[in-house]
Order: C-alpha cells, then sequence, then structure tokens
C-alpha cells in the first residue's frame, strides 16, 4: 500500500477532505463465509495548490485487482453513451474512417465493439485474464496485460502508431498516471488525440456522491487538475463532452499538438471550478449532502428494521462498497443482493458478508425495502421494476437525489 502525504501532480502538502473508515476494496468479492478480506482507510485528501484531489492510501495492483470481478454492463444507456461520443466525435472531425485506435482498460469490448465500424481498426489492453476472454470472444483483439511505458512501446513496434487513445473509466485506477500517459505517449502519432473519461470531480463532490469514492478510484479529476497534470507530459486540454455516466462524467479531449487552440467552453468552465474552490466551498457542499444522505437511509431503514420488514440491496457495483462503510451496514440489516453479472453472483461481499443472488431469485425470496446501490441505473431500473419487484416493494434510491418508490 502506498500513502500519499503529498500530492501526486505538484508534490506540494495536501489536506483531508474526508475520511470515510476502513473498507475492503471494491469488485473484490469472496468465495465463502470463512474467506479472510482485509479492508483498508478510504480518506480523500485535497491539494490547495493545482486542485489535485487524490486518495490517501492507494493499494498495489494485486491487492486491488486480486479477485477483481467488473464487467461492463449490458445497459442501453451504456450504449447511447458510446454512441454520444462517437458521434461527436465525428461532428468535431477528430474521428474518421482511416484511423487506428486504442483503448487502455477497454474491459470486454464493447465500447470498441461499437466503435469498429467507424475506423480502420481496434484494440484493447485490458488486464484480468477472464475480461480478455469475453473481449476475444466478442470479435474485439485485446492484449492482456497493465498498460504502461514499456507496453506502450511493445504496442508501437508491433502495431505501429495510434491516432486516438482512449482511457475510459480507468484513468484514475492507478497510483502512477504518469506512467500510463508516458505509455500513451510512445504509441501515438504527432496531432493524434487522448481522450481520457472519467466520473467529474465537480459532479461528484456537488451531488454529495460519496459511494464514488473507493479504492479502484485514487484520483477525482476535475478541468483543472488534469489539465495540470497532463500539461506536464505535453498533451493539451482542447475540448470536453459532458456525460451522465456515473453521476455525471466528462470525456476530456487532449492534443499531442502545442498549437491546437481550446474550445471556449474549456476556459469557461475552468473559470467556473475556481469559484467552487475558493474558500474549499465545495468541499462544505459536499459535507452537507452525505451528512443529509445518510440521515435520509438511515432513518428509512430504521423504521423499516422497527417494524421487522425484510431490507435487500438492489446492484452489487463498486460503490455498494462505499455506500455499506459510510451507512455501517452488513448481514445484520441486509439479508441478501440481486445483481446481473455473471461474475458476482454466488459471491459474497468481504466483511459486510452479504450474499448475491441473481435477480430471477427474486421471485422466491421475502423482502419488503430495496437500497438501490446501482442508483445510476435508475431509470431503467424503475422501467423494470413492476416485473422485477412485488407490489408493494419499496425502493431507496440514495442518489443523485434521495428519493423513495413504492412499486
Amino acid at each position: 500500500m502506498i500513502i500519499k502525504e503529498k500530492c501526486s501532480t505538484c508534490k506540494f502538502p495536501v489536506e483531508e477532505v474526508i475520511n470515510i473508515g476502513d473498507s475492503p476494496p471494491a469488485n473484490n468479492f469472496i468465495n465463502t463465509l470463512d474467506e479472510k478480506a482485509t479492508s483498508f482507510p478510504l480518506i480523500v485528501d485535497y491539494c490547495s495548490n493545482c486542485h489535485g484531489i487524490q486518495l490517501r492510501h492507494c493499494l498495489e495492483m494485486d491487492e486491488l485487482f486480486a479477485n477483481y470481478s467488473y464487467m461492463t454492463p449490458d445497459a442501453q444507456s451504456l450504449d447511447d453513451q458510446y454512441k454520444k461520443i462517437i458521434n461527436y466525435l465525428k461532428e468535431s472531425t477528430i474521428l474518421n474512417a482511416e484511423m487506428q485506435c486504442l483503448e487502455i482498460g477497454s474491459n470486454t469490448g464493447r465500447f470498441l465493439k461499437e466503435l469498429q465500424p467507424d475506423v480502420k481498426a481496434v484494440l484493447g489492453v485490458e488486464p484480468a485474464e477472464n475480461i480478455v476472454k469475453v473481449a476475444q470472444d466478442n470479435g474485439i483483439n485485446t492484449i492482456c496485460k497493465f498498460f504502461s511505458a514499456a507496453v506502450g512501446e511493445e504496442i508501437y513496434e508491433e502495431h505501429g502508431n495510434f491516432d486516438i487513445v482512449f482511457a475510459r473509466h480507468m484513468f484514475a485506477h492507478n497510483p502512477n498516471p504518469q506512467e500510463l500517459i508516458k505509455g500513451a505517449n510512445n504509441v501515438m502519432r504527432s496531432k493524434g488525440y487522448f481522450l481520457i473519461e472519467n466520473a467529474y470531480a465537480i459532479d461528484t463532490f456537488l451531488h454529495g456522491e460519496i459511494d464514488q469514492i473507493y479504492h479502484e478510484h485514487m484520483f477525482y479529476f476535475s478541468l483543472q487538475s488534469i489539465k495540470n497534470l497532463m500539461d506536464l507530459h505535453g498533451f493539451y486540454l482542447v475540448d470536453f463532452l459532458t456525460t451522465d455516466v456515473h453521476g455525471g462524467s466528462l470525456v476530456y479531449i487532449f492534443s499531442n499538438d502545442p498549437t491546437e487552440s481550446p474550445a471556449k467552453k474549456v476556459t469557461e468552465s475552468l473559470a467556473y471550478e475556481q469559484s467552487l474552490f475558493e474558500e474549499k466551498k465545495i468541499f462544505q457542499i459536499f459535507n452537507e449532502k452525505i451528512a443529509s444522505l445518510k440521515n435520509n437511509v438511515k432513518s428509512e431503514l430504521a423504521q423499516a428494521i422497527a417494524k421487522d420488514k425484510k431490507i435487500i440491496v438492489y446492484g452489487a457495483p463498486a460503490k455498494a462498497f462505499t455506500m455499506f462503510t459510510y451507512l455501517n451496514l452488513n448481514s445484520d440489516d441486509i439479508s441478501f443482493c440481486v445483481d446481473t453479472t455473471e461474475t458476482k453472483i454466488g459471491k459474497i461481499f468481504p466483511i459486510f458478508n452479504i450474499p448475491i443472488l441473481c435477480e430471477s431469485e427474486l421471485t422466491n425470496q421475502e423482502y419488503d425495502v430495496v437500497l438501490v446501490c446501482a442508483w445510476n441505473y435508475q431509470e431503467e431500473i424503475l422501467l423494470k421494476s413492476n416485473r422485477l419487484f412485488k407490489k408493494g416493494t419499496k425502493l431507496i434510491f440514495p442518489l443523485p437525489e434521495f428519493k423513495v418508490v413504492i412499486v
């Protein structure tokens, strides 16, 4: 475990934003209750010099991904998201049919599958062997390695230069992003583009999305903080695209061409961010929001427990680990969790000891209240709620705004 006491970008001293407590690494489930699991501190620090926001305790890759189970969900909202990104790049004349595209952390290759018809070639890089097999079976050529400067050189030697490199929802997943940036530099052509999609720190903290904080997310990037980091490596922020994924994300568009001018909205948004960081206003709002969230959810659950109602959870995303930690929930409060991901069904949340069942098992189970941890798929869950949950079930959506729905 790496403990960071200074800003990773500018080496300035940092100060604590929030201490959530000790939590097991997200997406690392156990198979039996007698398996040992370890929890690690979840503390977020802020650098007032460059506005960097980072996790203090960063786990090594073998600790973080030892029992990794995340697979890109088969969700219409994600398919729509992929189309939105691709269409934006085509309309901006960044993307064309003659380009070679590389995705770092490509998972099962769903994004590359959508991109494939619009470009000359696609290639994925993904460290999890079981996930790479799924991608390969899906027709996406994928290299099974942790991406690094050396791997970037290897890819260049075998495949040549790439016009666009994508790093979607994984750029913040390593303690040393500089190594990943060097790798992208090694594989990119001149006047190429590096696209990084990540949960947007401004949305995360303004909305009180505390469950976006977990060990896999070692950094929480704003436009200003990611710009400061990328400037050091010869990548220049020229544009960005807003998306709804993970409660609010940005696709940061960088060019390695210093002569390319940034879009007007980049300058305007940087000024807006600066106003939020003055007197740490954004973190005051965050702490007020998460206190309200805790009060609202704990109140609903306490009422249910007082009436001997059975509480379950819908969704076993990484966010659930932090939600359970922050709300101090475990198998004494939650009977079981329901999920649709095959790599998670039949597993158990470590420390919290909450088992994970598949949706089809709901028909044989008793339950009254559902805490929805996969709240980022709220619209899709509500659309299928009448056929999925029994009539009269109370659904609790903790975020993005606290909501209670009776099916």
